[in-house]
């Protein structure tokens, strides 16, 4: 005999099943471990802390309006983002105490990958104006128009600058030439990996910026204060026992990178949730040890277009057979085209393929580089993959592909 369950009886199922679900959780707050969070404190970079301030303090000043312009540069997963973040909202607080018209704006640009995209996103959050149609000349001179307008001094943080190129950045900068001599509105900090700083940095751009903050990976010690600050916010007493938390410490040492031992955590605990247990265990941490790649940010596949998602998983298909340690443009596009009739996208262009591989290569998932190879017979580019395995990469652009294409 079958039991009739009502539309109004499933939504009650489905309620009770993610009550239950919360009540055994081992996260006393999950989201503090997430990559979005930006804690109260910053243990371990109160200097660097102390001195962006002294930098910006000056944008505090209600008699003055100046305009100031810093670089905050280090490997990933050393606070840069969080640094920066947690330093303009500071600021912003700051400035609403002390009667300052100022506004930050946060940008990354693995979402924001150009100059355009960041004038139109500013011009529509901040001020209502519908971006497209206008050139970015045109875009720059309406922003400045309603700064001055406004009598407002704007603070726009910059991440993963490296996507974008030294003269786009200067575009930012040399707004503030459109304001009467001695008056600046806008300020830029700007935020990028030491290695690629280098390569964004010209001689224009150099003599632009006021100071660089640079920031090192972190000691075994400073990973003991950090991390344990954040078990405190993110798991109940008990979850994670001091061995534990030693084990999680020592894998982050390897690398000094903070955000490593953060993903570890959410990941076990994840794990312990769906093995309903009440503790993390040392293999839970093993497990999670395998998924996460310190050099690579967990959120970086969910920013990419469909093209380039399915560039991606061509690269790994080809790169995951035993006998290919690195693979070429004209060898993985047959791949390609392949991977995208398979999900029923007409193949773009080899060159379409060639700017994915460009903005793969920007991101850090791929290396790109030019070899020899055969005597006499030239050079080609040869692509190969960092630190995480082909398979894992297929596995994770296969899931963000599956809920992408699902949502269109």
């Amino acid at each position: 005999m079958y039991t009739f369950i009502s539309e109004f009886d499933e939504y009650e199922l489905l309620t009770n099943i993610f009550e239950k679900k919360s009540t055994e959780s081992v996260f006393r707050e999950r989201y503090t471990l997430l990559p979005e969070f930006v804690p109260d404190e910053l243990p371990c970079r109160e200097k660097e802390q102390d001195q962006l301030v002294e930098n910006l303090r000056i944008l505090l000043d209600p008699t003055r309006c100046v305009a100031v312009n810093i670089a905050i540069t280090g490997l990933p997963g050393i606070g840069k983002t969080t640094i920066a973040k947690k330093t303009i909202n500071d600021l912003k607080n700051a400035a609403i105490k002390n009667n300052v018209n100022l506004d930050v704006f946060y940008v990354n640009c693995h979402s924001f990958r150009t100059k355009t995209s960041i004038l139109r996103r500013i011009a529509t959050d901040k001020f209502r104006i519908q971006g497209r149609g206008f050139s970015d000349e045109e875009l720059i001179e309406m922003l400045a128009t309603r700064l001055e307008k406004e009598d407002l001094r704007l603070v726009l943080a910059i991440d993963e600058a490296s996507m974008l190129t030294g003269k786009d950045i200067l575009s930012f900068i040399h707004l503030n030439e459109l304001f009467p001599p001695s008056i600046g509105r806008l300020s830029t900090l700007i935020i990028c990996r030491r290695s690629e700083w280098s390569l964004v940095l010209s001689s224009d751009l150099s003599g632009r910026i006021q100071d660089q903050l640079n920031l090192e990976g972190y000691s075994r010690e400073q990973l003991v204060e950090i991390l344990s600050y954040r078990r405190g916010l993110a798991f109940f007493a008990d979850v994670i026992s001091p061995e534990i938390l030693e084990m999680i410490i020592d894998i982050s040492a390897r690398t000094r990178n903070a955000r490593h031992g953060i993903e570890i955590m959410l990941r076990a605990g994840m794990k312990a949730n769906t093995q309903t247990s009440s503790i993390i265990t040392a293999d839970f941490v093993r497990a999670a040890k395998t998924e996460v790649y310190p050099e690579l940010r967990s959120d970086v596949f969910r920013d990419l277009k469909p093209s380039e998602l399915l560039a991606a998983l061509a690269l790994g298909k080809v790169l995951e057979q035993p006998r290919n340690v690195s693979t070429t443009i004209n060898q993985s596009y047959d791949t390609f085209r392949l991977v995208a009739e398979s999900y029923g996208i007409n193949p773009p262009s080899k060159a379409s393929f060639r700017l994915c591989i460009d903005t793969l290569e920007k991101l850090g998932i791929i290396s790109h580089a030019v070899g020899v190879i055969d005597e006499g017979r030239g050079r080609r580019a040869k692509i190969s993959l960092y630190d995480i395995p082909a398979q894992i990469l297929v596995e994770r652009v296969e899931n963000v592909i599956k809920n992408t294409f699902n949502n269109e």
